[in-house]
């Protein structure tokens, strides 16, 4: 069998340079270039999904859309499979549409101490928003102008997603046959859900590094096992920022799942070799690599079909689940086989030679 004796000849230390490496480029791609995105969800925005028989042009329709509406960062995607085609269009918010709701914030903040103030704020609220406006009349009471101001922005963010929609459908003659699905998040609803995330893991990432050292009770081989998790993580975020697949609230959870996969790996791995006392260390890391590749091979197929499924009917939130936990998996071959396999072997040899490590 091949694998019977893949550490026999103490190749293990050049295993480790493999996963040494890809660390280091997987850092690159997080960071660097091209880097993770964000997603709504977590930076705030507006997300349309436009599907429909007829094909649209991702490029045309973003010319189209920036030639109208003053949109920051528009992102626009096409979208295929065997259901339909489509597009996705994501932008942070009409520069127009922000500017008006933060004098209508400040408006609403001055009413009481400062009437005159939060009168010129509603006035230039309103003043901004006039193209997009049936009727922009203002009382000449505060209060009242500053309810006004609020239901006029609110009429205008209305007419603006109509006016695209209306656009978009008249421009590439749609028909009927389209639909259209918006999702929008506010900046500030962004910032809460990604510092609730960002704890969440950070609690999840400290609660598995204490079960860790409380069930093997050493430091190498805890550490090989964090290490390992570390290194999961990192190469599934290098191919999400490859693939264009944002952090998001679904893509949070996924790699939280990946790390306990991760670490099913490794512990089984870890036990055998050091807790068990037949043939020799090498030879039962091998026998773990067979039993691992069988336990992750399995996890693989399931996600493949569930990311194959997921891509032909187009749900996107399974899609990027499986997505980011078959790139995590992809990662744990390396982190499992040629990293923490090899670490704990060196910690073996070491020990038993009676060095300490």
């Amino acid at each position: 069998m091949v694998l019977s004796g893949f550490y026999e000849k103490k190749n293990y230390k050049l295993y480790m340079l493999i996963p040494a490496v890809l660390f280091v480029v997987f850092l690159a791609l997080i960071f660097v270039f091209p880097t993770v995105p964000k997603g709504i969800d977590l930076e705030g925005g507006t997300l349309v999904l436009i599907r429909g028989d007829k094909p649209i042009d991702a490029l045309e329709l973003k010319q189209l859309i920036s030639d109208n509406f003053d949109l920051i960062d528009l992102k626009v995607n096409s979208v295929t499979g065997p259901s339909g085609t489509g597009v996705n269009v994501q932008f942070a918010g009409n520069q127009t549409v922000l500017e008006a709701k933060a004098l209508v914030e400040t408006a609403k903040a001055q009413v009481e101490s400062n009437p005159a103030a939060a009168m010129q704020s509603a006035i230039a609220a309103v003043d901004l928003l006039k193209p997009f406006l049936d009727s922009s009349e203002m009382s000449s009471e505060p209060e009242k102008a500053v309810l006004q101001a609020d239901t006029y922005f609110i009429e205008a963010n209305q007419n603006i997603n109509q006016g695209m929609q209306e656009l978009i459908i008249e421009h590439f003659a749609l028909g009927t046959e389209v639909a259209f699905q918006r999702k929008e998040v506010s900046p500030t609803l962004g910032a809460t859900f990604w510092q609730t995330a960002t704890n969440v893991a950070l609690l999840a990432t400290v609660l598995i590094i204490f079960v860790i050292f409380a069930f093997f009770r050493k430091v190498v081989p805890s550490l090989a096992v964090i290490l390992a998790a570390i290194f999961d993580v990192s190469g599934a975020l290098a191919l999400m920022a490859v693939f264009g697949i944002p952090l998001s609230l679904s893509s949070i959870p996924a790699l939280l799942m990946l790390v306990g996969y991760s670490v099913d790996t490794d512990i089984m791995l870890t036990t055998r070799v050091l807790q068990r006392r037949e043939n020799t260390p090498a030879k039962r890391a091998s026998d773990s690599m067979a039993t691992g590749l069988t336990m992750t091979g399995t996890t693989i197929a399931a996600l493949s079909s569930m990311l194959v499924i997921a891509y032909l009917n187009q749900i996107y939130v399974i899609f990027e689940i499986a997505a980011v936990i078959l790139f995590g998996l992809a990662a744990d071959l390396i982190s499992t086989w040629l990293m923490n396999a090899g670490i704990l072997l060196w910690y073996v040899e070491r020990k038993e030679k009676g060095r300490g490590f």
